[in-house]
């Protein structure tokens, strides 16, 4: 979490600092109901602003790694990843987006856990040369899967997907 409190005076004249990190100042037109709720968290809106961004943002910072496990509950968590081109190839495996870089992988019914862990490992193989970051992503997505599974510690769940427009037959 970023600091928010000022630093020790500089003992130059002007306007104190607010932050005790680089700023710099930004104009921003807003609606009304954002004003009055960012007035609600602290009556300075730049502070009600920054606490806003970094208690709400999703966005991992850059030393999150690209998997990680959601908890759901005190003994059940949920595998997240950043986004993957590579994985997006998989015709039967759907990224389901729940913040701004961080998906939800959803297996077509009837597709096995075991095709995907395969699948991985083929894209592995076939990719030695895409972006490191990748290539991590899907080293650790394989990792978070093949223990769990290994244990028979995984299940699949359904996820309810509703198709807009006309609907397919």
């Amino acid at each position: 979490m970023t600091n928010h409190a000022p630093p020790p005076a500089a003992g130059k004249g002007g306007r104190p600092k607010k932050f005790a990190e680089p700023s710099r100042p930004v104009t921003v037109t807003l609606p009304l109901r954002v004003l009055d709720r960012l007035a609600a968290i602290d009556p300075d809106r730049a502070k009600a602003i920054v606490i806003a961004a970094d208690t709400t943002s999703t966005l991992p910072a850059p030393s999150e790694p690209p998997v990680r496990e959601l908890p759901v509950s005190a003994n059940e968590t949920l595998i997240a990843i950043a986004d993957s081109p590579l994985l997006r190839t998989i015709p039967w495996l759907t990224l389901i987006q729940v913040a701004p870089t961080r998906y939800l992988l959803s297996l077509r019914p009837g597709v096995p856990l075991e095709k995907l862990e395969v699948t991985i490992g083929d894209l592995l193989d076939a990719n030695p040369d895409a972006p490191a970051g990748e290539l991590e992503l899907l080293r650790l997505l394989l990792e978070h899967l093949r223990m769990p599974r290994r244990n028979r510690a995984v299940r699949s769940e359904s996820i309810l997907v509703i198709q807009k427009g006309k609907p397919k037959r």
